[in-house]
Parts: C-alpha cells; sequence; structure tokens
C-alpha cells in the first residue's frame, strides 16, 4: 500500500512538472502569436495607423490609435463578458467620429452551431456604422438571436456599456449647451429620453424661475431599475437646480434618459417663451 502511494505521487509530481514546463514553453509562444494578430487586426481596422497608446478603465482597455500626423484614428477597445458557457473576450474598433467600424471575437466557449452566432456577420452587421452614443436598444435598435438569446444578449449589453465608457473619455463631442432654468416660465411641461426599456417621459413643473417637481409619467423600466435612478436623479436636480448631476448609478442608462428628459422638457419650456416674446414683438 505504500509503496502504490509513493508511485502515485511520484507520478502525479511528473505529471504536473511536465505539464508546467509545457507551459512555459507555450505560452510565450501564445501570447506572441495574440499580440501578432491584434496588431493585424489593428492595421486592417486603421490602415494608417502609426502608434497607439494604451488606457485602462476598470476592467476594460482602450488603445487610442494615431497616424504619423499625430491625429486620432480612432479606438480600439477590448473587454470581456460572461455568455453561456464561459467569458467571450473581444475587441471593438470605433473611427475618429465614434462609429463602429468592426467587432472581433477574441475567445469564447460557446456553443458550436448556437452560442458562436457571435461571430457571425448575421449578429455582428447590426452594429456597424453605430455611433457610440447611441443607445442600442433591444428589440429596437439591435436584436438578440433566437436560439442563443444568452449569449447574444451578453454582448449587447456588454457593448453598450463599452461605447459609454468610450463615449465619456475619449471622443470630444460638442457639449450640451446649459440651461437657464431661472429664466424659465411657470408650467408643467413633458419631455422623454431613452431609457434602457424604452422612452421615459416626465413632467416638470417649473415655478418662480426653480423646477420644484419632477414626476416620471411613461416608462418601460425594470422597477428596480427605475427605483434607484428616481432615488438619486430628481433630488439631485431639484436640490441644484441643474442638469449637470451624476448619472453613474447602478442604474446609468435610466438615470441618464431621466436627465434627457427633464432637459427635453426645459427646452420646450424655453421655446415656448421665446415664441411668446416674439409674438408680442410683432404685435
Amino acid at each position: 500500500m505504500v509503496r502504490l502511494v509513493l508511485t502515485l505521487v511520484a507520478v502525479t509530481v511528473v505529471a504536473a512538472a511536465l505539464l508546467a514546463g509545457v507551459d512555459l514553453i507555450t505560452a510565450p509562444v501564445i501570447a506572441e502569436r495574440q499580440e501578432e494578430d491584434y496588431r493585424s487586426a489593428l492595421e486592417e481596422y486603421f490602415p494608417a495607423m502609426a502608434r497607439y497608446e494604451s488606457k485602462e478603465l476598470e476592467e476594460d482597455s482602450f488603445d487610442l490609435v494615431y497616424d504619423k500626423t499625430g491625429g486620432l484614428l480612432g479606438v480600439m477597445a477590448s473587454s470581456a463578458v460572461q455568455g453561456y458557457d464561459d467569458q467571450i473576450s473581444y475587441n471593438l474598433a470605433l473611427d475618429r467620429d465614434g462609429l463602429i467600424l468592426g467587432l472581433r471575437i477574441v475567445e469564447h466557449s460557446e456553443t458550436q452551431g448556437v452560442g458562436d452566432v457571435i461571430e457571425k456577420p448575421e449578429f455582428q452587421s447590426q452594429f456597424l456604422g453605430r455611433h457610440c452614443r447611441d443607445p442600442l436598444q433591444l428589440g429596437e435598435d439591435v436584436d438578440t438571436i433566437s436560439g442563443a438569446t444568452i449569449s447574444t444578449e451578453a454582448m449587447i449589453l456588454s457593448l453598450r456599456r463599452l461605447l459609454s465608457a468610450a463615449a465619456e473619455n475619449f471622443f470630444d463631442f460638442a457639449e450640451e449647451a446649459p440651461l437657464d432654468i431661472a429664466a424659465l416660465p411657470d408650467g408643467v411641461y413633458r419631455g422623454s429620453g431613452e431609457g434602457f426599456g424604452g422612452e421615459i417621459g416626465v413632467a416638470v413643473t417649473v415655478e418662480g424661475g426653480k423646477i420644484i417637481d419632477l414626476e416620471i409619467v411613461e416608462h418601460n423600466e425594470k422597477p428596480t431599475y427605475l427605483a434607484e435612478a428616481v432615488a438619486l436623479i430628481p433630488p439631485q436636480i431639484i436640490e441644484g437646480q441643474t442638469l449637470d448631476v451624476d448619472t453613474k448609478t447602478g442604474a446609468t442608462e435610466s438615470s441618464a434618459a431621466i436627465v434627457s428628459a427633464v432637459r427635453e422638457a426645459l427646452l420646450k419650456a424655453l421655446s415656448e417663451e421665446e415664441d411668446s416674446e416674439g409674438g408680442e414683438s410683432d404685435g
């Protein structure tokens, strides 16, 4: 019995050593091959590439790609998401205007003939040309694939988050003009913004040059997400009398939609005020 145990231990140790040795030999080769493949992808998406600069944001990485004059050609983002079977790692290429150039699946273990649809044109083509600020609304802007709902929905939600991070951190889009809330006429104004599940409608009450009430009048959000957004966003707007509030919550899309809806409502109020002044002047 002792001899048998010692033999098994010896075999296990030798096998582990052999596996470790093989890994030491093959790991650098695999890493080098992956780096070559990635470089080839960068050159395919950005033919004028001269160099790139890497940035890390939490679990994601972004390579800012420049031409020989130092001009930004675009961004290659890299991330991973839990699929049906295991992690799906991928790259997303955006041009200098924030439009999607391509989606590249680096590695996955999804079921062949089902979940591997994430690699196929029928799934990927719906993202090409989309802007990083597009909502990618499920069932409206983009669709999951029947039979591979878990894999494709996971990819869509991950892409939406990655695009939002890219838009916020790496593209210099024109800032929205600030609103002078104190100059708005009294009244109740309605607006809407695109949330996670569709449009969120709000009714904004303005009195004495201040927002005194903000009510959600329409939505298709998940109740838990909306509750979190409503608990945080309207109080910030009313207390600060500003739309410059922090929308990075556990319900970021719902929060951002509420801010957009309020902006639309106040712009309507401003437009009505200008029309009124113009009418009085013409008279």
